[in-house]
Order: structure tokens, then C-alpha cells, then sequence
């Protein structure tokens, strides 16, 4: 990528073991031909596979555990360093979403990024939904200004409006000196269906990208907007999409990838192409096994054949309560908002070096680039690899920390039950403060 971004070497090595060897390894055999899966046109079906049952418990081979090591140990030099920093210094997370019906998605997301360690959290929401929502927890800066239609246009179908421009620009115009000061934006934990909300949001997701912050996009966003206009995040490499199953097969279907037959865990072996479609942000599939695709893909399985970056194959809970994917969302979001700004301050060291007589700002850690991740570039974005490697990490924390509240809560176990492990874990995986 030009202009310059960090880029994770050993990101190959995952992908040495195809996704057929994969299904294979585990007992399923795909049904179909990797040449099959060529085509890029619009409307492009794929053909059905068999689920891939077990798919990760043996992806990567026999070196998995050694490449994961060193992702982390890569990922472990972009954490900040603690004291002598400001406040914000370690990262500003902004959430857009929650709206009346919705309003523990925001929650959980804005939660979850301060407990890994972010400075601040901000929630944009809908009138309706900013008390419940100030009511969880003092830490959160709730901000009521998603625009929603009346109330009482539920009832009486006459007072419906149509989406009024004036009121999404004013909206947007006092939503953005928040989200501009954000190191990093998650839209659509709780965002709903309201056609203002989903407008408004259309326009700060664009203006998010006018200003290059990194962006996860989630739950009710990726039905609701990026499914009805994928240009919105097409060919926008600061970027994570996180669908669950069903959402990739509408995020697919809306950039040409309609996936085969009835939805099932078989669908992640798309995603892949999914993120090729997409051209720019980084697919996190979410699944039995999570699969982080970039936009360029890797044809290490056969011709044709496209493989994830990398894969996270730890277990979580046997328990799939609701929120887990807000929890994820935020976590990304705060490590997203670290490696943009350990790359732009390596970009200041790199000018400062080489300027005569300058003396170099303040590090970002060590003063020198991360094993395993190289200088391609300036401080216009981050590369593919470094976004997976964040999302990878984010997988991983999130995996360990509901694995550890099941242990608690088994049956009972709830979203809010795995937030206060979120840290330990992270300590755990990434072995640092």
C-alpha cells in the first residue's frame, strides 16, 4: 500500500494450510472445485460446500502456535507504555449507536475498550436511549444527537416523515467534534432501523474516512448501511467489518458474492472473497472460528483459492450470549486506535532523523519497528496485515475472557459477566501492563 504502513511479515504463514485442508483435516470435504469460486462480477454465486465442522483446531498446520506467538509478540509493540501521558493519550473510542429498543450494545462496546485499556468512551446515540444508557456506568460520555423519527409515527402511520437532509447535516455537524477527537469509531452496536439514525450515520461513516480514523463497523450498520450501499466502506482500508454468519451473507450478496444454499458455519469459507469484493477493510467473520480476511487475499491453498490473513482458533464460551460481538467491537477499536498512533509517531521519528540537527520526537516504544512489522509508509493509514494483527488480538482477548466467565457462570453466563476479565486476559495473551 502507498503512503506507507506497517506491514506483519509473518502474516503468510497462516495461510499455508488451505481452507479445503482445512475441511479435510477435520473430517469435511468440500463439494466443488476451488476454480469454481473464480468469478467477480456482480451476482456472482458460489457453490454450496459442506459446513466445515472443526475447521480451526488444526488451521496453520503444525507452526500455528509458533505464528500466533509471534503475532502477539508483534502486536505487544504497539501498546502504549504507561505513565507520563495525558488523558486520551492511550485512545478516545467513540460508539455510534443505541437507540430506544438497543441500548446494552453501546454499552458493552464502550465498556470493553476502556477495560482493555483505552482513556475515554464516547456514546452517540438517539434521545431515547441516553439515560438507560448514562444510567450504566459514570465512565461513559453519552451524547444524545442521532436524530429519530417521532415516537408517535409508530402508531399513526400519517406521521411517518421522510428523512429530512437539514436535520441529518445539523446532526452531523454537532456529532463531529466528537468523533473527530476519536482515535478510533464503532458504528452500529444498538443502531436499529430508524431511516434519520441510519442516514445520519451514512454521513459520519464518510466523514470518518475524509479524515482516515479507524473505523469497526458492526451489527445493525452492516444490515442496515453497508449491506444497502457498500460503497460506504468500499476501498477503505482503515477498516473492520465484523459480521456474524447472517451478516456476511447480506454484506456479500450487496458487493456481488451471494453465498450457496441455506446459512450455516460452511459460509465463512467465503469470506475471503467477501473481503476481495470489499477492496479495502478487513472482514473479521465471526464464527465457530474467527477469520480475518484482507482485500488482497492469499492464493496459498491452490489456484483460485483465496485464504484468510489469519485465523483465531481459541475457545471461548460454550454459552453464546448476546453481546459478545459489541465486546469485540470495542476492543478492536482501542488496538486499532494504538497502532495508528504508534505508526504516526514512528512516521514523526523517521522525519525528525532525517531532518539535520533535528532532534527526534518521543518514541513510540522502543525506537525501532516491531519485529515482525516493517515501514511501507507514512501516517496515512495502516496496512491490512496491521489491521488483522489488531483484530486477531482483539479475537483472542475476547475468546480467553469468555472462556474465563463460563468457568464462572456456566449456564448463567451474560455479556456483562465477561467485561471485567477482559484485562486479566489481555495481561494473559498479550503479556504486558
Amino acid at each position: 500500500m502507498k503512503g506507507g504502513c506497517f506491514q506483519f511479515n509473518s502474516v503468510a504463514k497462516f495461510a499455508q494450510a488451505s481452507l479445503s485442508t482445512v475441511c479435510n483435516r477435520a473430517g469435511t470435504r468440500g463439494t466443488y472445485g476451488i476454480k469454481d469460486c473464480r468469478a467477480q462480477t456482480k451476482g456472482l454465486l458460489i457453490p454450496p460446500t459442506r459446513v466445515m465442522a472443526a475447521m480451526g483446531s488444526t488451521f496453520g498446520g503444525a507452526d500455528t502456535d509458533t505464528d500466533q506467538q509471534q503475532a502477539v509478540a508483534s502486536f505487544r509493540q504497539l501498546v502504549p507504555t504507561l505513565g507520563g501521558n495525558y488523558k486520551g493519550a492511550h485512545g478516545k473510542v467513540a460508539i455510534v449507536g443505541g437507540c430506544l429498543e438497543f441500548t446494552g450494545a453501546p454499552f458493552f462496546a464502550a465498556m470493553s475498550a476502556l477495560r482493555v485499556g483505552a482513556d475515554m468512551a464516547y456514546v452517540i446515540c438517539t434521545p431515547s436511549a441516553a439515560t438507560a444508557i448514562k444510567s450504566y456506568s459514570p465512565e461513559l460520555m453519552v451524547l444524545p444527537y442521532l436524530p429519530e423519527q417521532p415516537l408517535q409515527s409508530e402508531l399513526d402511520p400519517a406521521m411517518v416523515s421522510s428523512v429530512d437532509e437539514t436535520t441529518v447535516s445539523r446532526a452531523v455537524a454537532r456529532i463531529l467534534p466528537w468523533t473527530s477527537r476519536a482515535s478510533a469509531v464503532v458504528v452500529g452496536p444498538g443502531l436499529g432501523s430508524d431511516p434519520f439514525v441510519c442516514a445520519t450515520v451514512t454521513a459520519l461513516m464518510i466523514e470518518t474516512r475524509k479524515k482516515m480514523q479507524p473505523m469497526v463497523v458492526d451489527g445493525s450498520a452492516l444490515t442496515h448501511i453497508v449491506a444497502k450501499a457498500p460503497e460506504t466502506v468500499r476501498g477503505y482500508r482503515l477498516c473492520i467489518l465484523t459480521p456474524n454468519v447472517a451478516e456476511l451473507g447480506r454484506i456479500g450478496e450487496a458487493v456481488g458474492v451471494e453465498l450457496p444454499g441455506k446459512m450455516s458455519d460452511g459460509w465463512l469459507r467465503y469470506a475471503p472473497h467477501v473481503a476481495r469484493a470489499f477492496q479495502g477493510p478487513v472482514v473479521l467473520a465471526k464464527g465457530e472460528v474467527d477469520l480475518l480476511c484482507g482485500p488482497d487475499g492469499a492464493n496459498e491453498g491452490g489456484p483460485g483459492e483465496l485464504q484468510p490473513l489469519m485465523c483465531c482458533t481459541d475457545s471461548g464460551s460454550p454459552r453464546r450470549c448476546g453481546g459478545q460481538g459489541d465486546v469485540l467491537a470495542g476492543i478492536a477499536a482501542a488496538f486499532l486506535g494504538w497502532a495508528l498512533k504508534h505508526q504516526q509517531l514512528l512516521a514523526q521519528n523517521l522525519t525528525a532523523a532525517a531532518a539535520p540537527g533535528a532532534s527526534p520526537a518521543q518514541p513510540p516504544q522502543p525506537n525501532q519497528c516491531p519485529e515482525g512489522i516493517t515501514r511501507t509508509a507514512g501516517s496515512n493509514g495502516l496496512d491490512a496485515a496491521t489491521v488483522a494483527l489488531c483484530g486477531f488480538v482483539a479475537c483472542k482477548v475476547m475468546r480467553g475472557a469468555a472462556r474465563q466467565a463460563f468457568l464462572i457462570g456456566e449456564r448463567s453466563t451474560v455479556a456483562g459477566d465477561i467485561i471485567p476479565l477482559l484485562y486479566p486476559t489481555f495481561k494473559q495473551v498479550v503479556g504486558c501492563l
